[in-house]
């Protein structure tokens, strides 16, 4: 009897063991953030699905928004921005002729020439058509590259 609850003993160790070591091996923290793919991706012209703006983000943290494409195609005076990421977390103010907008973005997905946000509100309400996460109210904001 006593050898059999031996034997059970070194199996629980064991199998303990493994787990533990599954577990250190699973869970670290050195991953790359995504955020860095991000902002190469970022850079260039993007047309805003819903709305007729053209956005052109630049490498150096600023850009300009064109109310639709016949001002950009005519490099009418557009409205600026400035944009930083941080964290997978990209942050736009918008200097609306004049008015303050500020964005705060997370990728839901990222392709070369798409780009779905979750763009945040923490002023709405789930009844404006918001959804609500850990992060607060959002809703999806398409943006395709702009080729024309």
């Amino acid at each position: 009897m006593k050898h059999k609850l031996f034997h059970l003993q070194s199996l629980v160790t064991v199998a303990l063991c493994v787990i533990m070591a599954m577990a250190f091996t699973s869970c670290s923290d050195d991953d790359e953030p995504a955020g860095d793919e991000l902002t190469t991706i970022i850079v260039g012209t993007w047309a805003q699905d819903g709305d007729n703006d053209i956005l052109t983000v630049n490498a150096n943290g600023t850009g300009i928004g064109y109310e639709n494409p016949t001002d950009y195609q005519n490099n009418s005076e557009g409205y600026s921005f400035t944009w930083t990421s941080k964290d997978g977390w990209v942050n736009i103010n918008i200097n609306f002729y004049g008015e303050t907008q500020i964005e705060e973005m997370r990728a839901e997905s990222v392709s070369k020439n798409k780009i779905v946000w979750r763009r945040y509100d923490k002023e709405a309400g789930s009844g404006e058509g918001y959804d609500k996460d850990a992060f607060g109210y959002y809703e999806l904001w398409t943006w395709e590259r702009y080729t024309k």
